[in-house]
């Protein structure tokens, strides 16, 4: 085979595959296999038939504004410190999300986990009907501190995002670009959030280990390539 034809190979090989930077044999684990659910639980115990399914080689989501209570899903396993990368894609309006640290019991997964957003920025709408702050929107620290720049793609285009947990340090991804930095239980990050809505929230960000988990906010959203590296 000529260089040439060699390089076409290649390329055509790394054209049909998705894959992350820094990605090696051995060290990632998948968490969806692309046709079941294996691996994944409703939170609290919820059934999650009919609302979350394996479907086209993505992990669906199948909600409606009005179908509540809403349906969040959950990793069987725990996780501590880790990089974890996804695919995401939404409709006009969405609002989801994607938490790491989360202890069952409480109502919600949001109330234990962090958030990494999932949004249409420029179309979703609260209850009041109005746009959501900065600080909520995708790649942020969310509800903390904006992103530092709108790395999300056009509604029904995939996006590529990370988050990056070691110790009390965390960072998002959106599309290769890092949009948020923080110290958890820094002194700056007490500050923040004894004035966000997270103050009354007596157990969020305490665990320091838990679940990875999606987030039913009434509106379809499809996630693919899930994986993970734990440090």
């Amino acid at each position: 085979m000529s260089k040439l034809s060699y390089l076409l190979l290649a390329a055509a090989v790394a054209f049909s595959t998705t894959s992350f930077a820094g990605e090696k044999d051995g060290e990632w684990t998948s968490l969806f296999d692309g046709k079941t659910l294996n691996g994944w639980k409703g939170y609290n115990g919820v059934d999650i038939a009919g609302k979350w399914m394996a479907e086209d080689g993505t992990l669906h989501l199948d909600s409606t504004t009005d179908s509540k209570p809403y349906t969040n899903i959950i990793t069987e396993k725990q996780f501590d410190d880790f990089d974890l990368r996804f695919e995401w894609k939404i409709e006009e309006g969405t609002n989801s999300g994607v938490m790491f640290h989360v202890g069952e019991g409480p109502a919600q997964p949001y109330l234990t986990g962090p958030e990494y957003q999932v949004l249409d920025n420029e179309g979703f709408r609260n209850g009041k009907g109005e746009p959501v702050t900065e600080a909520e929107k995708t790649g942020s620290h969310y509800a903390v501190e904006p992103a530092t720049s709108d790395e999300s793609k056009p509604i029904g285009e995939w996006n590529e995002s990370r988050i990056v947990v070691k110790g009390q340090h965390v960072e998002y991804y959106t599309n290769g670009v890092k949009t948020a930095a923080y110290e958890m239980h820094s002194d700056k990050w007490n500050e923040q959030i004894a004035n966000a809505k997270f103050s009354k929230w007596k157990d969020y960000a305490t665990l320091g280990k838990g679940h990875i988990g999606l987030q039913d906010h009434g509106h379809k959203v499809w996630f693919r390539n899930i994986k993970i590296k734990e440090f």
